[in-house]
């Protein structure tokens, strides 16, 4: 039984993908598996190399391959670092003749729906560069599988794994729901503050709605994105709308379960999402959703069934359907109850675990 090396980004993970590599990394020390699980998060002044042109890359690679030779077994690595382990994973199968398995939560310059054509040939030729090393390779959803296989990547080596739902953690109370909310709707974003979530058009969107019966209470973890956080906040006080949106920080878990159980409309107008289990926690919780019809999300989100979906960066489209539910309580409580369905009986850990473990005992 070989050894399981796991190179990650933060531990305890902040992040959807963090997450989902930690749950792995733990159900295989259950089984009694021997693994390690590196952060390379902790060893990030290498990685800000890599922002110096065409050589910084090199150096960054050249040091984790030093620092990581010592370690022996089947690495499994999250691609959002593969272009620093480039020379560590050409020791592994060349020198170590050791399995690789990647997982891929998200492509960062490359889309196959890119309307520019140059940048979008140079970034397939890179990704398909970096998962060349790959013996197999797992993703969440087959939106993700699809990206994958359009850089040239063989579709037999990718295993779609949906995240799962911690149920024990996000525990729902016996009076779940209205709990504080004083005859105003209350509206929930749970999400990074990033660009790439889209948060500014929900808060675009909130000053075009006529009625202010409403609270937005914004979920997110500022401390390496101020930038997109002060841009937050500049709008909430130019639209005036401080009275009505809250900022949050994603690190208070037992804040985010009450505001989750408080909430009556979960929202996150993203661009791109390979999965977002944001949105399990939601239908969890019988929350309908108002979100983007883009990327992975559609397979998680029925438009008309447990949530409205607009297109991205389009604030009054956004306006129209929270409006849409909050003129109608039946409909916000027949989609939530249809999203609370939709996760009750699948999206379970232990089965996206388990499926992991058999693919790793196939390599081993």
């Amino acid at each position: 039984m070989d050894k399981v090396v796991f190179f990650t980004g933060a531990k305890p993970p902040q992040t959807g993908g963090e997450l989902y590599n930690y749950q792995l990394s733990q159900y295989l020390e259950k089984l009694g598996w021997q693994q390690e699980y590196i952060s390379l998060h902790e060893k990030r002044h290498y990685l800000r190399l890599g922002n110096i042109p065409i050589i910084g890359n090199i150096l960054s690679s050249l040091i984790f391959a030093v620092i990581l030779f010592k370690h022996k077994g089947i690495f499994v690595e999250d691609h959002y670092f593969s272009r620093y382990l480039f020379l560590t994973n050409i020791l592994q199968k060349k020198l170590t003749k050791g399995k690789i398995v990647v997982i891929v939560h998200l492509f960062y310059g490359y889309d196959s729906q890119d309307k520019l054509f140059l940048r979008k040939i140079f970034y397939q030729y890179i990704e398909k560069i970096r998962l060349s090393f790959a013996d197999l390779i797992v993703t969440s959803s087959e939106y993700s599988k699809s990206e994958i296989v359009s850089v040239g990547i063989n579709p037999e080596l990718i295993h779609v794994l949906s995240p799962g739902l911690d149920r024990e953690k996000f525990q729902i109370s016996s009076n779940n729901n209205q709990l504080d909310n004083q005859g105003k709707t209350k509206i929930l974003c749970v999400a990074n503050y990033i660009p790439r979530k889209g948060t500014i058009h929900l808060i675009e969107a909130l000053a075009q709605i006529e009625r202010q019966d409403f609270t937005l209470d914004l979920v997110g973890n500022r401390k390496n994105n101020s930038s997109y956080y002060n841009q937050l906040k500049n709008a909430v006080e130019k639209l005036k709308l401080t009275e009505f949106v809250v900022f949050h920080d994603g690190s208070d878990q037992e804040n985010i379960k009450h505001l989750y159980s408080c909430a009556d409309i979960f929202i996150l107008p993203s661009f791109k999402e390979t999965f977002g289990i944001v949105f399990l926690e939601a239908m969890h919780y019988g929350l309908p959703i108002i979100t983007t019809n883009v990327s992975a999300i559609p397979e998680l989100v029925e438009e008309g069934k447990n949530g409205l979906l607009v297109s991205p960066g389009d604030s009054q489209a956004l306006a129209k359907a929270i409006t849409k539910l909050m003129a109608n309580p039946n409909l916000i409580k027949q989609m939530g109850e249809a999203g609370r369905k939709k996760v009750a009986t699948s999206y379970y850990w232990e089965q996206t675990c388990s499926q992991f473990f058999s693919i790793i005992q196939e390599e081993d």
